[in-house]
C-alpha cells in the first residue's frame, strides 16, 4: 500500500518548485548496510538498496514535500531469484553443456556464445524498461503514484536494433538513438492520470555530438602519438625483445621501461580527455532532455554543465578513495598490532619480520579496496542533489484534474537489471 502524505491534494493550477533537502544519517546507513551485507553474504544488499532509495527519494522535494519510495527489499530479492532461476542458471548450464559436448574452441560453442551475447543485449532493453516501471510504480507524491504504461518489448527491440547500428554508423546514430529511447520512456510515464510528453528531436544534440566525436578522434590520435613518439621513444629503433629465459640487456630494459611509461601516460591523458568530453556531452544531453519534457502545464529546464559533472565525479571518487585508504590503514594497524602480541617481531629474523609485516599490510590493502564502495550512498546523494538543483520547473499543474493511476499489479522488481548488474541505484 502506498504511503500517503498528510498534505492536501494539490489544487487547480498549482505552481511547483523542485528542491533538495539532504537526508540525514547516510554515513551511518552506509556502515550498517556494509556490515549486514557481509554477515548475510550479500543477501541483505536488496534491503540495503531499498533503504538508500527511501533516503534519496525523501531528499527530492516538490513544494517542500518529499517524494515517497514504497518499494521493498523483498520485492527486489524475489525479482532477482526469478530471473536467476529462469535465465541466469539455465544459461550457465547450457553454456557448460555445449562446451563439454563440443569443446570451448568448437564452432558450435562460438555460435551459442554469440547468440547468448545477442540475447543479453536484447534483454538489456527489457531490463531498463522494467526497472524504470518498477521505480515509477513505487514513487508517489501526496499519495499520487507514478507508472509506466507501455511495452517493454517495443522499447527493447528499438534499443536492440539501433544499438547494432552504432558501429556501422561510427557512432553517429547515438544522438538519434538516445532521443528515440528517451521519447519512448517519457511518453509512457504517468503521474497519476497525467501524462508526460517528450517533444524534442535529435537535431540540437548533433552539434554537441560532433564536438564530442571529433574530440575523441583527436584524443586517439594524441595518445597514439604519445606512445609512438613520446619521451623520445622511437618504436622503429626499439631493440628486439629478449627471448624466453633470456635476461634483457640494459638497452632493452631502458626501451621497455620507456615504452611502458609512454603507454601509462597515454592511458592517463586519454582517460582524462574522454572524461571531460563525456561529461560535457552528458550535460548537453541532460539539458536537452529536460527542455523536451512536459507534464500537463509544467515545463522543465536543465542547467547542468560539464564542469559540474566532472567535479561531482571527481569529488565522489575522492570521498570513496579517502574512506578506503583510512579503513585500510586502520585495519592494517590493528592487525599488525594484534599479531605482534602473539608473534613478537623482535623475536623473528629480520627477513621473517619483514615478510610477516608485508603480508599483514597486504591484508590491509585488500580490505581497503573492499571498503571502496562503503560510502556509495553518500556519493549517490551528492549526484542526485546536483541534478535536482540543476533542474528548473516552470508553469502550473492542474492538480484538481489528476486522479490516482491504475495499480499495475507489479509484485516484484528489477530482477533482470540486477542480474545483468547495470543498475546503480
Amino acid at each position: 500500500m502506498d504511503q500517503v502524505s498528510s498534505g492536501p491534494t494539490p489544487g487547480p493550477r498549482t505552481a511547483l518548485s523542485l528542491s533538495w533537502l539532504h537526508p540525514r544519517g547516510l554515513v551511518g546507513l552506509s556502515l550498517v548496510n556494509t556490515f549486514l551485507r557481509i554477515v548475510t553474504l550479500g543477501i541483505y544488499g536488496f534491503w540495503a538498496k531499498t533503504e538508500v532509495r527511501k533516503r534519496l527519494w525523501s531528499g527530492v522535494r516538490l513544494n517542500g514535500e518529499p517524494l515517497v519510495y514504497t518499494g521493498t527489499g523483498k520485492e527486489l530479492f524475489i525479482g532477482f531469484l526469478v530471473v536467476f532461476l529462469l535465465f541466469v542458471l539455465p544459461s550457465m548450464l547450457m553454456m557448460a553443456g555445449v562446451s563439454a559436448a563440443f569443446g570451448p574452441e568448437s564452432p558450435a560453442f562460438g555460435i551459442v556464445l554469440a547468440l547468448f551475447y545477442l540475447a543479453v543485449f536484447f534483454l538489456l532493453g527489457i531490463a531498463v524498461y522494467r526497472a524504470t516501471r518498477y521505480r515509477m510504480s513505487r514513487t508517489s507524491w501526496r499519495g499520487i503514484r507514478g507508472s509506466l504504461v507501455g511495452s517493454d518489448m517495443a522499447y527493447a527491440w528499438t534499443s536492440f536494433w539501433t544499438g547494432l547500428l552504432i558501429p556501422l554508423t561510427l557512432g553517429w546514430i547515438m544522438p538519434w538513438r538516445a532521443v528515440k529511447l528517451q521519447k519512448i520512456l517519457t511518453d509512457d510515464m504517468r503521474f497519476g492520470s497525467a501524462a508526460f510528453r517528450f517533444e524534442g528531436g535529435s537535431g540540437p544534440l548533433y552539434a554537441a555530438f560532433a564536438v564530442f566525436w571529433i574530440g575523441l578522434i583527436a584524443i586517439f590520435a594524441g595518445t597514439a602519438l604519445l606512445v609512438t613518439g613520446g619521451f623520445g621513444l622511437d618504436l622503429s629503433a626499439l631493440p628486439q625483445l629478449p627471448g624466453e629465459g633470456e635476461e634483457p640487456t640494459e638497452e632493452q630494459a631502458v626501451a621497455i621501461a620507456m615504452l611502458g611509461l609512454a603507454i601509462f601516460a597515454a592511458f592517463i591523458v586519454g582517460s582524462v580527455g574522454y572524461a571531460v568530453l563525456s561529461a560535457w556531452y552528458s550535460a548537453q544531453q541532460f539539458n536537452h532532455f529536460a527542455r523536451s519534457t512536459t507534464l500537463d502545464g509544467l515545463r522543465f529546464e536543465g542547467q547542468a554543465t560539464g564542469a559540474g559533472l566532472i567535479w561531482i565525479a571527481l569529488s565522489n571518487f575522492f570521498i570513496l578513495a579517502a574512506f578506503a585508504i583510512v579503513a585500510g590503514l586502520v585495519v592494517s594497524a590493528i592487525v599488525i598490532g594484534v599479531t605482534h602480541l602473539f608473534v613478537p617481531f623482535d623475536q623473528l629474523e629480520a627477513d621473517q619480520a619483514t615478510g610477516l609485516v608485508g603480508a599483514l599490510a597486504q591484508i590491509g590493502v585488500i580490505i581497503g579496496l573492499a571498503c571502496f564502495g562503503v560510502l556509495l550512498p553518500v556519493t549517490q546523494a551528492r549526484s542526485t542533489r546536483y541534478l535536482v538543483e540543476r533542474l528548473a520547473v516552470s508553469g502550473e499543474l492542474d492538480g484538481g484534474a489528476i486522479a490516482q493511476g491504475q495499480d499495475q499489479g507489479i509484485g516484484r522488481g528489477e530482477g533482470l537489471a540486477q542480474a545483468l548488474d547495470f543498475d546503480a541505484i
